[in-house]
Parts: C-alpha cells; structure tokens; sequence
C-alpha cells in the first residue's frame, strides 16, 4: 500500500508548488516520493527527437542528459511504481487520495480546501494499492491529444 495525497486545482492556482512544498516535506522525513502530474498536454514538441522516436513506433524512449533520465511509455505496471508516497496532481474529478483543492470551486469530495499554495497544509496518509492509483490515472482521456 502507498500513501496518496491528490492535489487539484484550476489553472495557474498553484498546484505544483503546492507539490513542491509536499514533497519536499515528505523527502525531509526521509520517505520515497512518486510524483504524477496528469495534464491534458503533451510533455514534448513535435520537434523533439524523443517525440520523434515515440512517433516512428518506439515502445519507450529513454532521455539522458548526463544528469537525469526520463522514460517515456505508453504502459507503466504496479510493479513500476514504488514508493512510501505518491503526490498526484489532478484528476479534480475523481478522488484517488487526500484531496487538497486549491482555489474557488471545490470538489464535494475535498478533504482539505485553500485559497493559496503558501497555507500551511498538513500532510495525510490515504493508503491504496498503486494499481488502483494507476487506473484511475489511465481512465484520463483528454480530448486534444
């Protein structure tokens, strides 16, 4: 089971320096942090050769830059993805973890709502299995991509 704390929002409300924040506290108290961000967006530019590479039929696409690396695939499984906690943004819609809103409108199922990322938030534990996490994830069909 993994710890899940949900972070949704409008646009340009914060959620990822609220993100930012959490994990930074997490990695302080020494846990293993996953962060997820679920974007209607692309990660790269049609120009990128990664995203050429995926194009032409690459099953994944590994990116290093002599610093960091960065897969990109079509399918991640549970075993994948393990960690202490999982910081996810988004999914405003449905409810996978602690759901911290940020901004005007909040869900109903909000377990904590602010007006800026700067409040002090304290930092809950909802326990899943990461294969619950990741459906729900997949279930994301963005309309534009």
């Amino acid at each position: 089971m993994t710890c899940v704390v949900q972070i949704t929002g409008g646009k340009d409300v914060g959620k990822t320096a609220l993100a930012e924040r959490v994990i930074r506290r997490l990695k302080e108290g020494g846990y293993t942090v996953v962060a997820i961000k679920v974007s209607h967006h692309d990660p790269e530019p049609p120009t990128k050769d990664t995203r050429r590479l995926r194009e032409a039929g690459a099953d994944r696409v590994l990116f290093y830059n002599g610093e960091i690396y960065v897969l990109y695939t079509r399918a991640v499984s549970c075993g994948d993805i393990d960690a202490d906690y999982v910081v996810l943004e988004g999914l405003r819609d449905r409810k996978v973890g602690y759901k911290i809103h940020i901004g005007p409108d909040p869900p109903p199922d909000a377990d904590l709502v602010l007006t800026t990322p700067n409040e002090e938030v304290e930092i809950r534990c909802v326990k899943k299995e990461i294969c619950e996490v990741l459906a729900q994830v997949s279930q994301h069909k963005p309309k534009n991509l």
